[in-house]
């Protein structure tokens, strides 16, 4: 598996004419090696694989990485350096996104190459075809959001805080399995349910509110990720109404999802429902983001994305009104990309208005 994925980063390889291309990124590096931990590099060349880590990692390093010859150093940019002019290369290639500029400045003083090339989305690109094993682990992710999503239902009330059900909700996810939280827990009630990305604060849930509860789970190092939004005592008829809009907006996204498809028309479908109802101006993000070794990774559901939607994608679709001074409606779930539509993963919990 290792193995193959490394020989699709050669086969890019070839194509930029690189002899060697270097990843300092987390996420990559997991990706291509199995490693978990952190502080590492890893080089590929035209027939060879090198990871590259200090003392403390070495042993990690040992049990985890698979396919890769380990090397280690005392100072990451001075070992990767020294091993770059040891293999005496010409063309180098780097993750221009993940690499700061001193870094490629020192890069550039120390390295006896002809050329460093800035490179963007070699492992990315890759990465948004999602294989057997990564699947299962999506999965996993998804089931232990499920179990928590139910056990918070039983929690959230008027009276407490939204701080107070955002550290439940971190309890329940590690009681349940998650590795972590690849997000801050986002709990936003009343007015601030209109804040997209509201992180929970100190208000007190009151009777009337909408609440935005959206959290995430981490197994094995891939991510799952699901929004629903409640009201506190009785719905009243805007909340409903505004609700079914966006229901229906990620109803007929989710329908229109298959291999073919540009990732800008998914989010046209929803955005188009909730402009022509008036609403156009409060729906500001895009519909969706990829899912995987990354909470926000590709392909982006959005309306500049030409991309096309390929078998094997895992991304949200999560479309959005938020009326500021009021409040908000968001419901997200999770796709994976079949041969002739889509899968939702997470559709074990309910899409309906939660009264609590």
């Amino acid at each position: 598996m290792f193995e193959d994925r490394s020989e699709k980063v050669r086969e890019r390889m070839l194509a930029l004419q690189l002899d060697a291309f270097l990843t300092l990124n987390y996420e990559n590096i997991r990706y291509l090696t199995g490693f978990s931990g952190s502080a590492s590099a890893i080089l590929i060349t035209k027939n060879e694989s090198f990871f590259l880590t200090d003392f403390r990692y070495r042993t990690h390093a040992e049990a985890e990485v698979k396919g890769f010859e380990i090397k280690e150093y005392k100072r990451q940019k001075k070992g990767i350096i020294d091993h770059i002019n040891y293999l005496s290369l010409n063309r180098v290639g780097f993750e221009a996104p993940h690499i700061s500029y001193s870094f490629f400045d020192d890069l550039k003083n120390g390295l006896n190459v002809t050329e460093l090339i800035p490179c963007v989305n070699i492992i990315e690109n890759i990465r948004m075809i999602k294989d057997a094993s990564e699947i299962e682990y999506i999965k996993k992710a998804v089931q232990i959001i499920e179990k928590v999503f139910l056990k918070i239902c039983d929690i959230i009330k008027g009276g407490f805080k939204e701080q107070d059900i955002a550290v439940e909700i971190g309890y329940q996810l590690r009681k349940a399995g998650s590795e972590g939280e690849p997000f801050d827990v986002i709990v936003a009630s009343g007015e601030r349910s209109a804040l997209p990305h509201g992180v929970a604060g100190d208000k007190v849930i009151s009777d009337g509110d909408l609440i935005i509860l959206d959290f995430g789970a981490k197994y094995m190092g891939y991510n799952s990720d699901m929004t629903r939004t409640f009201v506190v005592g009785e719905s009243y008829s805007r909340q409903e109404d505004i609700y079914r809009l966006v229901t229906l907006a990620q109803t007929r996204a989710i329908e229109s999802i298959r291999p073919g498809i540009l990732a800008k028309e998914i989010d046209a479908i929803a955005r188009d429902i909730i402009s022509e109802a008036g609403y156009g101006e409060n729906f500001g993000h895009g519909t969706g983001h990829g899912v995987g070794l990354a909470i926000h990774e590709s392909p982006k559901i959005a309306w500049e994305e030409d991309i096309i939607i390929e078998e094997g994608m895992v991304f949200t679709v999560e479309p959005g009104i938020y009326i500021p001074g009021w409040g908000g409606v968001r419901i997200e779930d999770m796709i994976i990309v079949t041969s002739d539509g889509c899968e939702v993963l997470t559709s074990a919990i309910s899409k309906d208005l939660y009264l609590i």
